[in-house]
Formats: structure tokens, sequence, C-alpha cells
């Protein structure tokens, strides 16, 4: 799976590949073991009879391809819960990934009023921001992996692995970025730039100025991986579209508070807001060339 896969593995740094894995060969394994248990139920009996007549054999196929029929429908996952729910589940993440990267951030900008070395808060400060900026889905990982299995069920209970190959069969704009683009964009501007932009801002001595921007900052990335889990892991385009609109606002507020602060920081958030700006677009296109899917 190209472009847009890519675009949200890089945003979050790190991919979410055993769980890609997962939902792109879950369907076979579930028809293999509901082929397997049909072959060795009915299918065996009637052999071990002799050949099966014709109408319990027409039955067997029948029931296979219905089953199979309705795996690969209902491939949205939880999709087919309620919105609600839906985005009561990625609401409550994204707030307490976000809260705990906030309290990062601002520990390190608190840290320009609490030692008299210079160096060594410019250090921890980078460090801090180095831990928030590019590894950000792995707070996402820890709250999801920290939710007991009865609360994932809560929170998404109609998840069903989706088709191996739902994202390549998308229809997308011909104007379809390529996918090498992504990981160059992600990995060597946005990040590097939110990176500098993130520390200028701590460096900022006006701890009430900065609290807000911060905050701000880190419900963008928030939002970002809560749409990687939408988009890709639930396989929601309608949904996704919703989610990746409020990533793209937040982030606009983002760069327009930090400009505020310090207008060098706030201009470093330019292109990722713009490569985010790429990233709905293409989102809305798929959305609206895929509208009967």
């Amino acid at each position: 799976m190209k472009h847009l896969r890519v675009l949200a593995a890089c945003a979050c740094i790190l991919p979410r590949g055993c769980a890609f894995y997962y939902r792109a060969h879950g369907n076979r394994k579930i028809l293999h073991s509901s082929s397997s248990v049909m072959r060795g139920g009915r299918g065996t009996s009637l052999t071990s009879l002799g050949r099966p007549s014709l109408a319990n054999e027409e039955h067997v196929t029948s029931h296979h391809l219905s089953l199979e029929s309705n795996l690969i429908a209902v491939r949205g996952g939880a999709c087919s819960d309620s919105t609600p729910a839906l985005f009561g589940k990625v609401a409550a993440s994204a707030a307490v990934e976000t809260f705990i990267m906030y309290q990062l951030l601002a520990f390190g900008a608190a840290a320009n009023t609490l030692t008299s070395m210079p160096s060594g808060t410019r250090i921890l400060q980078a460090v801090l921001a180095l831990f928030v900026v590019f590894g950000s889905s792995y707070f996402g990982q820890l709250i999801d992996s920290g939710m007991s299995a009865a609360t994932r069920q809560v929170l998404a209970p109609n998840e069903i692995p989706g088709d191996a190959d739902w994202y390549l069969n998308l229809q997308k704009p011909f104007w379809n970025p390529p996918g090498w683009l992504f990981p160059i964009m992600w990995l060597v501007v946005s990040k590097p730039t939110q990176f500098v932009a993130v520390t200028k801002l701590m460096a900022n001595n006006n701890k009430t100025d900065i609290m807000i921007p911060l905050l701000v900052y880190c419900a963008h990335l928030s939002l970002g991986d809560a749409w990687n889990k939408v988009f890709f892991g639930l396989q929601c385009i309608g949904r996704g579209v919703t989610v990746i609109s409020a990533f793209w606002g937040v982030l606009l507020l983002s760069a327009l508070l930090f400009y505020k602060v310090d207008p060098s920081a706030g201009i470093f958030l330019v292109p990722t807001f713009l490569w985010v700006s790429v990233a709905a677009a293409l989102n809305w296109s798929i959305f609206i060339l895929n509208k009967t899917m």
C-alpha cells in the first residue's frame, strides 16, 4: 500500500507494521479457518459416507460464499459502529496522548527557570522535543496497549480485519503524489522543521505565553496519530475526513500561536501545514471518488 499509507506511517514515525499485517491477512486466515471447519465438520462426515449429494454440496458452497461475502463487506471494521462511539474513542485516546506529550514539553520549558546552566537546559529541551516530535506514535501505542481487552472491545466492538487490497483498490485523484515523495517530505522537511519550531518556543523565558501553543501543538500530533488509526486501521474514509480536517485545523491554530510568540517558530511550522494540506485534500478526494464503496 503506497502513498497515503507511507504518509501516515512517516507522520507517526513508528509504522504500525504488525497491525497493518494483521489487517492485511486477517480475512484470509478467518476464511481459511472457516473453510477448514466446514471441511472437518459437515464435509468430512459426508465424505465418510461417500460422495455428498448435490444439494448438500451446493449448501456448503453457498454457505462458504455467503460467509466470505460478509467478511469482506464489513471491511470498515469499527465503521459499522456508531459515529459517537468511534469519535469517543478517538477523543479519549487523543486527550491522554496530548496530556503526556504536553507534560514533557512543559517540563522542558520550565527548566529555563529551574537551573542556572543554559547549556544543560538546552540539551534537556532538545531531548524532550526530540521524543515528542519524532516519537509521538510511541505515546499513542503506549495508551492503546495499556487499555484492557475489555476496554478495547467496548471502544471498537465491531472491528473486523480489513481487506488486504483496500487502499490499493480505492480510486484516487489524478494528482496523487508519487509514493517516494512522502518519506522525503515527512522525514527530511516536516519533522526537522517542527523540531526547530518547538525548541525555539521552549527556549522562550515567558512560560505563560508558551504553554497554550505547546498544548495545541501536542493536540495536533495526537490527532495525526488518530487519523492514522481511523483511516488505515479501521478503514473509515468518511470519518477519516473528519479527523484529518480537525488535524489540519489544529495545526493551523498551532502555527498561528507559535508565530505570535516567536515569528520564526511559526514560520518553521509552515512546511508541515502545507504538507498536511496535501494529505487532507487527498483524503477528501478519495472520499468523494469512493462514496459508493
